[in-house]
């Protein structure tokens, strides 16, 4: 089945139409759009008749025909259930997000069935009870022998608000707070942790984490949109693939940036490919190897030669057409031509960026190579590092360096194999980092030794769970949110230079610039903001010449193809510099519900605006990194920080009659019920005594609800991860 009838099927699923015109002819993922238009709640749903009666059905292939209510079907595989949002991918490779309640009630049934048969494969509870328990005695002992002792138990107040935040990424509403509060089960933390590890927020959540690590871009260089890896990496994460998986087809992709989504990670720096094998052996095995890039490292054990060794296997890949960009820019400024520069720079920049592996694998040692291992010039033969002296010993070090075309491959199956020193080791030290607030061993991109480590068993255990876990990263996360480390008590920054971090409870921390932007987001528009998707790559496959042939012919074909589906050939609004795009154009780009617009603001969640923000936006004022080097983002304070949260459009946002918060407060019965309804929204907690006399007392006097709304927002008590 071509594209463009898969995306015609699939526009036939939809219950509803997106609000936007589609535009003639163009090529919207209106399935998606529709299936996300409300929202899905992350509470574990109760059982159902319809749910009840999944036992019946057929689940041995994944391969299903989804409709709706009215006969329109789409033939694609079940790859995921979060809520009421089922992930689905057709043969030719598109993903959508179907809500169930569009679809017809054999779907509905299949879908569920289908997932507790993927849940068989996960972890049992009595795994987790286990592993979760090991985390906690190898911490205790440690504790225990320095005299020390676990920090007190977080109340559930301190655990709800921290849960959503870590898992996906906003405050939980009054409504989700007090629903959490009013239950009374004894394992209700235990189901809130699944509830929201499959909810969509977490597909958001990890997107904002990993686009800051492997530094996404909507622009990678001489005009490029890097669209399509970014809906590519959201749909992975949307399907819950393994991370050795899609690490894996990352580092082999082949094709143009406009073609394969995958490709976009090494794409990256294709211009720059040394620096870019650099990045991925800090980001894939905390291998400290930046400096023997140009020379032997002064404080690890890798040499020069150990870099291009490494760097050998990708000697074969080409990943940028510089013969292709320098005739299309001729093309552009030939008068004869009749193309219009922009466009043509348009379709350039994503046609030249390109992987494909050449029949020779020519790396050579620098001109100024100084060591005596190896003459300046000479050709480089492809070599694996290891760490110990036992690990070329493993059977994933026989790779076969004899064919040029296929040294990536080989690569890949190496680094993301479990025999790996250092894969699952680093995995799961930064994801240990990304929950607790500081990684077992840091600095998270120099692993390479791990006795290192301020808890060695500790880091041995966590990665052994992440290989039990088959690299599904959700499960990994299931283990540590269930341990008591995690469920105690949050402790101050420590002093490492007085010793290690031994992990008494995590970190307090302030929140990323995406959690606080995305909290916002919450507070003044409700749950709904994690249905609103921008997908922007799709219509970049439009711009792939035909044949890779650079001629006016072929581009002015693809213009007219463009055209007719109704894609800017200038991007999502060219905004001015530092301003970023345009949010009305941008707007065309969402499916699902649409973000409003209000005070000069697009409300969408951190990973569904432009990456990354503008210079100008609050992310980046609040620390979103500029994705130019990888985990660079900060949570550091300052004055232009405080001033925009008390005089901005946020606090206007957020004291604003319509914003969910105050509207929610507004609605309830009596003073009381409307503070507690605040402090529920904003702190997952009900007021204390005083707390409660004192915005009673402000609100006797004149305040409104939005001016409490407003306090509560810039409070030291908000900006923190307790």
């Amino acid at each position: 089945m071509n594209r463009i009838a898969a995306t015609i099927i699939a526009t036939a699923v939809a219950a509803t139409v997106s609000a936007a015109p589609a535009g003639k002819g163009k090529l919207r993922r209106a399935a998606a759009a529709a299936a996300i238009a409300k929202p899905a709640a992350p509470q574990t749903p109760a059982a159902t008749p319809q749910a009840q009666s999944s036992a019946a059905v057929d689940v041995s292939s994944p391969w299903h025909t989804w409709s709706d209510s009215s006969g329109r079907k789409i033939e694609a595989a079940f790859c995921a259930l979060q809520g009421n949002l089922c992930t689905v991918q057709t043969k030719d490779g598109l993903t959508y997000r179907l809500n169930l309640e569009a679809l017809v009630l054999e779907n509905r049934i299949f879908a569920r069935a289908y997932a507790a048969k993927l849940n068989e494969n996960r972890f049992k509870d009595a795994y987790v009870k286990q592993a979760a328990f090991q985390i906690d005695h190898l911490i205790g002992s440690t504790l225990v022998a320095k005299g020390l002792k676990f920090n007190t138990a977080a109340n559930d107040e301190q655990f709800v608000r921290r849960l959503y935040l870590d898992t996906i990424g906003r405050v939980p509403t009054a409504a989700e707070a007090s629903a959490f509060l009013k239950d009374t089960t004894p394992d209700k933390r235990a189901k809130l942790i699944d509830a929201l590890l499959d909810s969509p927020g977490y597909a958001m959540h990890m997107y904002n984490w990993l686009a800051d690590t492997f530094r996404v871009k909507d622009e990678i260089g001489r005009g490029a949109k890097a669209y399509l890896f970014q809906d590519w990496l959201k749909d992975q994460l949307a399907a819950d693939r393994p991370w050795d998986a899609m690490v894996r087809e990352m580092l082999t992709a082949d094709g143009k940036l406009c073609e394969n989504g995958a490709a976009g990670f090494l794409l990256r720096d294709a211009q720059m490919p040394l620096d870019g094998v650099s990045n991925l052996l800090t980001t894939f095995l905390g291998a400290n190897v930046g400096c023997a890039q140009c020379h032997d490292h002064p404080l690890a054990q890798w040499t020069q030669r150990d870099f291009y060794q490494m760097a050998a296997f990708f000697g074969a890949t080409d990943g940028y057409d510089q013969a292709a960009y320098s005739r299309s820019r001729k093309l552009a400024k030939s008068d004869s031509a009749g193309l219009n520069r922009q466009q043509v720079q348009s379709i350039a920049g994503v046609n030249v960026f390109r992987l494909i592996d050449t029949p020779k694998q020519d790396l050579t040692f620098p001109k100024d190579y100084k060591y005596d291992d190896a003459k300046p010039g000479s050709h480089v033969a492809p070599q694996l590092i290891s760490w110990s002296s036992t690990d070329t010993k493993l059977p994933i070090y026989k790779v076969n360096t004899a064919n040029p075309p296929q040294l990536r491959d080989e690569f890949a199956r190496w680094m993301t194999s479990p025999q790996n020193p250092r894969f699952a080791t680093n995995i799961a030290n930064r994801m240990w980092k990304k929950v607790f607030g500081l990684a077992v061993q840091e600095p998270v991109g120099d692993i390479d030794d791990t006795t290192k480590a301020s808890n060695p068993q500790l880091l041995a255990h966590i990665t052994e769970i992440m290989k039990a876990a088959k690299f599904d990263l959700r499960q990994f996360q299931r283990v540590l949110l269930n341990s008591q480390t995690y469920q105690r008590a949050s402790s101050l920054t420590p002093d490492l230079e007085k010793g290690p971090y031994l992990f008494p409870g995590p970190l307090l921390r302030r929140m990323t610039a995406e959690q606080t932007w995305d909290s916002i987001l919450a507070l003044t528009s409700g749950p709904e903001v994690d249905n609103a998707l921008l997908r922007r790559g799709d219509e970049m496959q439009l711009l792939s010449l035909p044949g890779n042939a650079i001629t006016a012919q072929n581009f002015k074909y693809v213009i007219d193809r463009a055209k007719d589906a109704g894609l800017e050939m200038g991007g999502y609004g060219g905004g001015k510099k530092g301003k970023g795009p345009n949010p009305r154009k941008l707007m065309a780009a969402y499916e699902g519900t649409k973000p409003q617009q209000r005070n000069g603001l697009l409300l969408a969640r951190a990973s569904e605006l432009p990456q990354p923000a503008p210079e100008s936006h609050f992310l980046r004022l609040f620390g979103q990194s500029d994705r130019l080097v990888a985990d660079s983002n900060t949570t550091d304070g300052s004055v232009p920080q405080a001033l925009m949260m008390m005089n901005g459009p946020i606090g206007q946002l957020i004291a604003d009659s319509n914003s969910t918060a105050v509207v929610a407060a507004a609605s309830a019965k009596g003073r009381d019920e409307q503070i507690d309804s605040l402090y529920l929204s904003f702190l997952a907690r009900k007021p204390s005594i005083t707390e409660r006399s004192t915005a009673a007392k402000a609100l006797e006097s004149g305040l409104t609800v939005g001016d409490v709304a407003w306090t509560l927002l810039n409070s030291r008590e908000f900006l923190f991860v307790q």
